[in-house]
């Protein structure tokens, strides 16, 4: 692989080229205003962000905080999450999402995927409610949409309101994903965006959204901007508890600069995403190899291209891929339940997610940024048969 391709696959890097004007922008205007924190930059962002969620949504729904992870503990807290409480979340998503919860104290209950999908069953969550114990209350599900696949949001929805637990969507890697015509992040209680560098819409540094349902009513939405920064009111009186995380200005004009390229970005990512299906799909069934794509109902948005291939194989590739230049990944080598640290707290009660094991071991993400070209595409492609047409 060309050096010049291996740059292409740094999306950060590419991202802050192509915003080179942008970027210099968003530091003049800060400078300009005087106002570092919490300020006009914030406040646009936050408007046009409520305004890309679709109709019934404004600036007061869009909470804009210092990082993805913080937008979910805030999520968590505003729906009455308390410490001792249980959450069900899936295990196989990364490893951010249920150190949310830890944060708070509050008890993961993990939930295999969909026998097909990487995304929670609601099937093994309706199973969870039905049998949680009685001295340890649920008080919320966090639906992840990982890689940019959508969860069955239909199906949780009407789950969590039967059992009257709060619905949370995880939104940190499907920024532009589309479910029955409208984005996620719009059917949760809460939901929770991030604008890490690699992310669809990627800040120069970090940044997150905490989102509050549609029909949330005022008080709700005072708290979600008091727990931001230390439970003050408007007079600085800490009237409850409150962390200190704020999207930075800077970052915040940003992310209003290129929320209007977003659109563009996603489609890239979708076109190549189907060059990709277009070389691998003829020969990927009689090689074990299975692809991602959309749903019935939902739109992909392609944060990260990940396909399944038999574990052997992909240790081969990764080598192979590291000593050839292409930069193969592993999202997530290890489920969250299996995190050395997460087993440990688990010893007394050890948990088999069979779905989620298997996809542990076999996921395998290959490049995909919208900066690629169709020939990169063909470049990996060719090289991915070539290695598993051997074994």
């Amino acid at each position: 692989m060309t050096s010049s391709l291996l740059e292409r696959c740094n999306f950060p890097l590419q991202d802050a080229s192509n915003y080179r004007e942008a970027i210099a922008l968003a530091f003049e205007r800060v400078i300009a205003s005087g106002q570092v924190i919490l300020s006009g930059g914030v406040q646009a962002f936050e408007e046009a962000f409520a305004a890309w969620l679709g109709d019934g949504f404004t600036a007061e729904h869009c909470v804009g905080v210092g990082n993805g992870t913080d937008a979910l503990e805030l999520a968590l807290r505003c729906a009455g999450v308390t410490p001792g409480d249980g959450v069900i979340v899936p295990s196989f998503t990364a490893y951010a999402t249920v150190a949310s919860l830890l944060r708070i104290g509050a008890v993961p209950h993990f939930a295999d995927v969909a026998p097909s999908r990487p995304v929670i069953c609601p099937l093994e969550v309706e199973r969870l409610l039905a049998g949680r114990h009685s001295t340890r209350r649920i008080r919320a599900v966090i639906a992840v949409h990982l890689y940019g696949e959508a969860c069955d949001l239909r199906s949780l929805r009407d789950i969590c309101d039967h059992r009257s637990v709060a619905l949370i969507e995880d939104c940190a890697q499907a920024t532009g994903t589309m479910y029955e015509g409208g984005s996620i992040g719009t059917w949760g209680d809460f939901a929770s965006f991030s604008f890490y560098p690699t992310k669809n819409l990627a800040a120069l540094g970090d940044g997150g959204m905490l989102v509050l349902g549609r029909q949330s009513d005022l008080s709700r939405l005072r708290t979600a901007r008091r727990l931001r920064t230390y439970g003050w009111n408007r007079e600085r009186e800490a009237v409850e508890f409150g962390v200190n995380s704020r999207l930075d200005e800077v970052q915040a004009w940003i992310l209003w600069a290129k929320l209007k390229d977003l659109s563009k970005s996603i489609s890239a990512r979708r076109s190549l995403a189907g060059r990709y299906r277009d070389l691998i799909g003829p020969w990927a069934g009689q090689e074990g190899i299975s692809l991602p794509g959309d749903g019935i109902n939902w739109k992909h948005s392609y944060h990260l291209y990940v396909i399944t291939v038999h574990p052997m194989v992909r240790t081969n590739i990764l080598s192979r891929g590291v000593a050839d230049g292409i930069p193969y990944a592993v999202h997530y080598p290890l489920a969250c339940h299996q995190q050395a640290y997460i087993a440990q707290r688990l010893e007394a009660t050890p948990v088999h997610l069979p779905h989620t094991e298997r996809l542990a071991a076999s996921v395998l993400s290959l490049p995909l940024n919208p900066y690629l070209t169709e020939q990169d595409v063909q470049a990996v492609s060719s090289h991915l048969h070539a290695l598993v047409s051997v074994v």
